[in-house]
């Protein structure tokens, strides 16, 4: 971990169920932080939820991580009776509520059973209740807003598929209505961010990052973001250094007006994307180690920390070949710390490979040679596009000439 690092303060901020989901993946990913994770967890889900049967299991993993911490047999038997009877009571009155015909209170009956089963962590009975709720809607942003309620339940089981489905259903909502509704919109493009996140579609990525900023303080302020501003800059900062050019990160990211201030959240981004703007690759390199910690934390960015990993660094090594002629294979390996020249030739052999680089691996003498095209062979390729592009067009000529001769002797026959 970084220096400094406190997972408390780290998991500060976030929804309840939120936080509880990323202390739980925090914990199932890094040992030493195992039992810190999960007790925070413990704590959240007995202070601000009514999920017995995820207190019970946090409270067996520590358990056998060799804590002990104090069970609360009193909240979890009153806290499964009161579900039971708060379940059916809700249930009891959403049907009273249709027998008269009272939609509006059919619709907030609902929404409570909803609410209540969210809280209960029965997500899939919850998502249910959110689709049924939409027979009493009486407005068109009740049924956006059912729609987004869904779609974050889909995030938190990483149903991006879902998300997205669920999001674009409340944008369409949105479009019929009449009101502003800015805070349903910024709920949207958050919940598209996180898809795009999850998904590893990094332009997208970028793109939605700028924007998103007003959306998280907004959202924190209610205590209801699913992200953080932090989040958001981790987010656009990796996902510029694998998608975006190093004219683009500069003007899109270093001195973009908004993704400029999501760098007061995270310091950290900047200084990674000032060292790769300005060829420092082995600070650049650094930085991204200790970047690439924080975001394996990270529910969205976990499963991507490889991936981006060896995309960033393979861009790092096309950039440092471009000034030179020939490049010193041991010096390029310190530089860009790999771990032995080997490693370095290998990355080196993909990249030529994929065209990425122009050059051939001396490997006796310890050289990346770039290879520059002489004279002659750039002559014998003009030529060859040349004969390519009249080689076409006198097939089209001869193809239409035929044509004309068909259509000649069809008419003579008329």
């Amino acid at each position: 971990m970084p220096p400094g690092f406190k997972l408390s303060e780290y998991l500060e901020g976030y929804p309840s169920e939120v936080k509880v989901k990323r202390a739980i993946y925090i914990g199932e990913r890094s040992k030493p932080l195992a039992a810190e994770s999960y007790a925070i967890a413990l704590s959240e889900l007995r202070d601000s939820t009514r999920n017995v049967t995820l207190y019970d299991e946090l409270h067996q993993r520590l358990r056998q991580l060799g804590q002990a911490p104090e069970r609360d047999a009193i909240w979890a038997e009153k806290t499964r009776n009161e579900n039971v009877c708060m379940r059916e009571d809700l249930r009891t009155a959403v049907a009273r509520a249709v027998a008269q015909g009272q939609k509006r209170e059919a619709m907030r009956g609902q929404k409570e059973l909803a609410q209540h089963l969210m809280a209960c962590g029965a997500w899939a009975e919850a998502t249910r209740a959110w689709h049924d709720a939409r027979e009493y809607c009486t407005s068109v942003e009740e049924q956006a807003q059912l729609h987004l309620e869904a779609a974050q339940i889909a995030a938190l089981e990483e149903r991006w598929v879902q998300v997205g489905s669920f999001a674009q259903r409340a944008q369409l909502a949105l479009a019929k209505g009449t009101a502003a509704a800015a805070q349903q919109q910024q709920a949207i493009d958050l919940l598209q961010l996180q898809a795009s996140v999850g998904e590893g579609r990094w332009l997208t990525v970028v793109a939605a990052v700028g924007g998103a900023g007003a959306g998280v303080d907004a959202l924190l302020a209610e205590g209801r973001c699913p992200v953080a501003a932090r989040d958001l800059a981790l987010y656009g900062t990796l996902a510029g250094l694998v998608a975006l050019s190093r004219d683009d990160i500069k003007r899109r990211l270093i001195g973009g007006a908004e993704f400029s201030r999501l760098f007061d959240h995270m310091p950290e981004c900047l200084r990674l994307l000032q060292s790769f703007y300005a060829s420092r690759y082995t600070e650049c390199l650094g930085l991204l180690d200790g970047m690439l910690a924080v975001a394996g934390l990270d529910p969205l960015l976990g499963r991507h920390v490889a991936q981006l990993h060896a995309a960033i660094r393979e861009n790092t090594v096309v950039l440092y070949t471009q000034p030179f002629v020939s490049s010193s294979l041991e010096t390029m390996a310190r530089a860009l710390r790999f771990e032995s020249r080997a490693a370095l030739e290998a990355t080196l052999a993909r990249l030529i490979e994929r065209k990425l680089i122009s050059a051939r691996i001396d490997g006796t003498k310890g050289f990346l040679v770039k290879c520059v095209p002489s004279a002659r062979d750039t002559a014998l390729e003009s030529v060859e596009r040349m004969y390519a592009t009249f080689s076409l067009q006198a097939e089209l000529m001869l193809s239409r000439v035929q044509f004309l001769e068909e259509e000649c002797v069809l008419s003579k026959r008329s």
